[in-house]
């Protein structure tokens, strides 16, 4: 798809989507200057069909008792760029809004980033390459989602990373896969004594000690490799990640980067490129 026709300009306002395992994660941009993001569930096919039928105009944002984004100019978005790595609701979008004019439906092949594979996460992809595009390279993404990922790349070429279930993964596991322990929904909001008195702090304290005590363990080899590296925090558990590392080692912690929308930095860094090659007269 062509970058713009006659009537759209780089300085236009654009919407963002990535589509995580868990919710949307939206985000608002006027050319390269960012907005804002927010977040939602996932959206019904109805409900989609709403937003895009008046060109996801904040006021119909509320019609959906969703979130109202923020947009500066209250108009229709004359370009739309989405990311998924959840096939359904890519599909979704693709079907709902595939003749929507600035539809651009992002892959992998399309971001910025050497040394990929093929079942790389275009999510984690645009991470590195946000992260390394604002904070400079080599940079390690930890990114605390439904699935927490540890993402490295070094001249804006993967490097290698690792995954594992994340906080509230590991803890649905314990209740789902045995008889007595408890189900555990929501944040946590205070840190678990290691040695608990109680199931559900034993639990938090079991997950939350070794998982961070991992985290730990790769940070410092991240540095023992790339003395001066820059290593990046995102995702809904980042604050939680941030301060179980706080609690651990603040010196470690002080270091570290706190950012929850590093993955649109790479989308906007795709769009950049596409700029660019438009006006080369590149398709």
């Amino acid at each position: 798809m062509a970058y713009m026709d006659e009537s759209h300009s780089p300085d236009d306002p654009w919407l963002a989507l990535v589509v995580g395992n868990s919710r949307l994660h939206w985000g608002a941009f006027s050319g390269d200057r960012w907005q804002g993001s927010w977040h939602t569930p996932y959206l019904s096919k109805h409900q989609l069909a709403h937003l895009r039928a008046g060109g996801f105009k904040p006021s119909l944002w509320s019609d959906l008792a969703m979130a109202t984004p923020l947009q500066p100019t209250g108009l229709p978005w004359p370009e739309f760029w989405v990311a998924s790595v959840v096939q359904p609701q890519a599909n979704l979008v693709r079907d709902v809004c595939q003749d929507y004019p600035g539809l651009h439906l992002v892959t992998l092949s399309q971001v910025p980033l050497t040394h990929t594979y093929p079942s790389l996460g275009v999510d984690r992809a645009l991470a590195l390459v946000g992260a390394g595009a604002v904070y400079g390279w080599p940079v390690l993404v930890i990114d605390g989602g439904t699935a927490l990922t540890l993402t490295a790349g070094v001249n804006q070429g993967l490097m290698g990373g690792a995954i594992l279930p994340g906080i509230a993964l590991q803890l649905r596991s314990l209740h789902d896969a045995t008889d007595q322990l408890p189900p555990m929904t929501g944040q946590i909001l205070t840190w678990p004594a290691r040695w608990a008195r109680d199931t559900p702090t034993a639990m938090a304290s079991g997950i939350l000690h070794s998982l961070v005590a991992g985290v730990a363990d790769f940070i410092m080899t991240w540095w023992q490799d790339f003395p001066g590296g820059q290593v990046v925090i995102t995702g809904g558990d980042g604050p939680t990640l941030l301060a179980g590392l706080n609690h651990r080692d603040q010196e470690l912690a002080s270091r570290l980067t706190y950012d929850p929308d590093v993955v649109f930095w790479g989308l906007r860094l795709c769009r950049q490129e596409t700029v660019d090659r438009s006006d080369l007269g590149l398709s």
